[in-house]
């Protein structure tokens, strides 16, 4: 099985504006991440879904210069705004991801993906509960469990929280997780505040080979390293 993967971007983050487009040795952060994703194997395509918003537009127009489909929606119903871009693109599910993750082990996807195959489930999950470090989450998400949802609440912060609704009700769905197998999660690796892109520069700069062979245990231990 191969499903398309979802990368969910806006330039109006609240503690880091604009943050996926920040440069990192001469390329914004999301590039990191695109490039990881090339390598996945499970994955029959990558697509930006970001908002319709104005703001949106710079983040848009990189994501068409990367030769990536974007596909955009409603700003604040970003749960409306998944459903409506698995429709367009007519997938039966989706890998969720954020794109404030540039260090995200692409074999992540690889593994969720394989997992949503192996059983019928609504929700594949490495979040529930969360043993990876902040910024390896993966979710693969069935789109007609997902419509359900969608169906069933209009509440600001459900349609805003893709997977929430599905973790507030687990009595109520399939959810199949899996687990890094040590709890790494107070490890952050995403990018959300000023501390998080230095500590991203500083394991960049650590790198001696390119970003794209270093997994997360690679990265951690670059990360442990770093902290001496």
């Amino acid at each position: 099985m191969a499903l398309p993967v979802f990368i969910q971007a806006r330039m109006s983050s609240k503690r880091l504006p604009g943050k996926v487009l920040q440069v990192a040795r001469g390329k914004p952060l999301i590039a990191y991440l695109i490039e990881r994703l090339r390598y996945c194997k499970n994955a029959d395509s990558v697509n930006l879904v970001t908002s319709t918003d104005r703001e949106d537009d710079a983040l848009a127009a990189f994501g068409e210069a990367e030769g990536i489909r974007v596909l955009r929606g409603p700003l604040d119903d970003v749960m409306g705004r998944f459903i409506d871009a698995a429709t367009r693109i007519q997938a039966s599910a989706f890998v969720r991801i954020n794109g404030d993750s540039p260090l995200l082990d692409h074999r992540l996807i690889d593994r969720g993906i394989a997992e949503y195959e192996a059983a019928p489930v609504d929700l594949v999950s490495n979040a529930f509960p969360r043993s990876y470090p902040k910024g390896q989450g993966v979710e693969v998400i069935s789109v007609s469990a997902l419509q359900a949802v969608a169906a069933q609440t209009d509440s600001v912060a459900y349609r805003e929280h893709v997977a929430m609704f599905f973790y507030d009700h687990p009595d109520r769905f399939r959810i199949r997780n899996f687990s890094y197998g040590r709890d790494a999660s107070d490890i952050q690796l995403s990018v959300d505040t000023p501390e998080d892109l230095a500590e991203f520069h500083a394991i960049l700069n650590a790198m001696e080979r390119p970003h794209t062979e270093y997994s997360l245990d690679d990265v951690l231990q670059l990360l442990q390293a770093n902290h001496r």
